[in-house]
């Protein structure tokens, strides 16, 4: 059998509940004959790995990684794009469901435009309402989107240059991939596509946003719902301020100097209007100590980044920076809609 083009990696954690739709979605894209499905399991505890295997069994080339320790998202997925012998890599999550063409649409802006890596194009689960792709950053280095201006009725770029191109689905080329390291285990899970697409640039490589590769994904917030868990916060929160202490070259490092503040000033609110410190110490204050606390870590990957470095801090600001902050949505949720999140306890896994 000839190698696939596609090689799609699912790094899944009690994934019983989405799978099957997942994998049906899947079996009916447009290239399937030209894909492998590679599933590997972190400790699942619902009876993912069974299903898996009883899922995959009518694929053509798949194959179900079990991992003996907890690895993560990024763990896992490391693992899988390990195994792949695919051109491309396509690492997607497991709560989704892929239009039939949408990885033949991928390919196709891809090789149209001869990029290294391209996003979906993410629409709600329930519906085709579809959500904006953060083509860039903001002045705290986090990704962020410039919302269209419908009054002009331009036809948008049906190939936009896309900053962070990860999400709950995107493609890699497979050299590529090798080339950057894959994903930063340390991460264990949040903001490693915000770090792996912070690497393809700086490398000197390209990435696109595929407009009409539609990927259907779970959206905790569809319901109107706003809940926040301590690991996740204090994950997401130390995640992203080590993508820029292990990125940015020189001019750059003061968004992290800017994240700082504006977590300080975050924590402080959320201590106010819920009176929660063990949420607010937890989530905030021991995420900055635990990132600064990571600094060999950091001076190992910035050294890293000096080898594969193209683009200098200046040219990424040239290319990406923009005024619109990554929360703004939230800050209008609180402020102008009165919506308040709720803190859910969750155990920690690492």
């Amino acid at each position: 059998m000839s190698k696939p083009l596609v090689s799609v990696v699912i790094s899944c954690f009690n994934g019983t509940p989405w799978l099957p739709k997942c994998f049906a979605a899947l079996r009916s894209q447009t290239i399937f004959d030209q894909i492998e499905v590679i599933l590997v399991d972190d400790l699942s505890t619902d009876g993912t790995l069974a299903a898996g295997r009883r899922e995959l069994a009518s694929f053509p080339r798949a194959q179900v990684i079990e991992n003996a320790v907890a690895m993560g998202y990024t763990g896992g997925n490391n693992r899988g794009a390990e195994a792949a012998t695919g051109e491309w890599l396509f690492i997607l999550n497991q709560d989704t469901q892929l239009e039939p063409d949408g990885l033949e649409q991928l390919i196709r802006g891809l090789e149209t435009t001869k990029s290294d890596a391209a996003s979906s194009q993410v629409a709600s689960l329930s519906s085709t309402k579809t959500l904006p792709q953060p083509l860039n950053f903001d002045i705290f280095g986090r990704p962020t989107w410039v919302e269209e201006n419908s009054a002009r009725n331009a036809q948008p770029e049906l190939w936009p240059r896309c900053f962070m191109f990860g999400g709950p689905g995107f493609m890699i080329r497979r050299e590529v991939w090798k080339k950057l390291g894959g994903f930063d285990a340390k991460h264990f899970m949040y903001a490693e596509d915000d770090d792996i697409s912070w690497k393809l640039w700086l490398a000197g490589y390209q990435a696109i946003h595929v407009r009409n590769a539609i990927l259907h994904h779970r959206n905790s917030m569809e319901d109107g719902s706003w809940e926040i868990s301590t690991f996740t916060r204090y994950l997401v929160n130390r995640n992203n301020l080590l993508v820029i202490a292990k990125n940015a070259q020189h001019i750059l490092l003061l968004c992290a100097f800017l994240q700082i503040l504006m977590l300080l000033a975050e924590a402080f609110l959320f201590l106010l209007t819920t009176r929660n410190w063990k949420f607010v110490w937890n989530s905030y204050f021991k995420a900055i100590i635990d990132a600064f606390k990571m600094w060999p870590h950091v001076l190992e990957k910035r050294r890293w980044n000096r080898k594969i470095r193209r683009r200098s801090d200046w040219e990424m600001a040239r290319l990406f920076l923009r005024f619109r902050i990554n929360r703004w949505d939230m800050i209008k949720a609180f402020f102008l809609k009165g919506q308040r999140p709720v803190i859910k306890q969750t155990k920690k896994t690492t």
